[in-house]
């Protein structure tokens, strides 16, 4: 898996953060996750984005719990597309 078939899978079905953040601001951070090889490294990037990302959420009017769920799946893409990149051949991409 390339860095850009991760980014595309973890950003799959996430229109509405986009709508909000904008799409430059999203591909970035996640690219970021992506080229990060030290895991508890990228999973704290991961969880600083998905604190944004509520936050983000709400403030465009989205209630609380609807933010969460919908930051709790894009996490699961972004966790699997980071394990998919960095387990396919062990090699930094």
């Amino acid at each position: 898996m390339q860095i850009e078939d991760a980014v595309a899978a973890a950003t799959a079905e996430a229109g509405t953060l986009v709508s909000c953040l904008g799409q430059p601001v999203v591909a970035y951070h996640v690219t970021a996750i992506m080229r990060e090889t030290d895991a508890a490294h990228a999973r704290a990037m991961q969880l600083a984005l998905m604190r944004r990302s509520i936050e983000a959420l709400v403030d465009d009017g989205l209630e609380n719990g609807a933010a969460e769920d919908f930051a709790s799946r894009f996490h699961g893409r972004l966790g699997s597309a980071w394990g998919l990149l960095h387990s396919s051949d062990g090699a930094p991409h």
